[in-house]
């Protein structure tokens, strides 16, 4: 009996996290440090929708908010990105753009051109 509890509790401590994580309730991305919470799923290429219509080709190569993630400018999901002066811009997760949409002109332009 004891066996079968142990057992389950530790389905559920594996469980939980991996559905909370795939639901955008919990995501490593965007930590705190960064500055921005709230975000929705991580998006890899991956886990990207693969249909023509949510892949627009985006100019940046990682993300100009969490620079040290890459993206794949095929596969950002349109959801993930912003037009900025005639640009399609990709981010890693839901969190980021709103972080961008809150950055001044002259700020979107440095954390693009080093994303790129």
């Amino acid at each position: 009996m004891k066996t079968a509890m142990l057992l389950g509790v530790l389905v559920l401590a594996i469980t939980v996290p991996v559905l909370l994580m795939s639901s955008g309730w919990m995501t490593a991305c965007c930590g705190a440090s960064s500055g921005h919470e709230g975000h929705g799923s991580h998006v890899t290429a991956a886990s990207a929708p693969t249909t023509a219509q949510s892949q627009p080709a985006v100019v940046n190569t990682r993300c100009p908010i969490m620079s040290s993630s890459k993206i794949d400018p095929a596969k950002v999901p349109a959801n993930l990105t912003r037009e900025f002066k005639g640009q399609k811009v990709g981010f890693c997760c839901g969190g980021c753009p709103s972080a961008w949409d809150k950055l001044t002109d002259a700020e979107k332009e440095t954390k693009l051109n080093a994303s790129k």
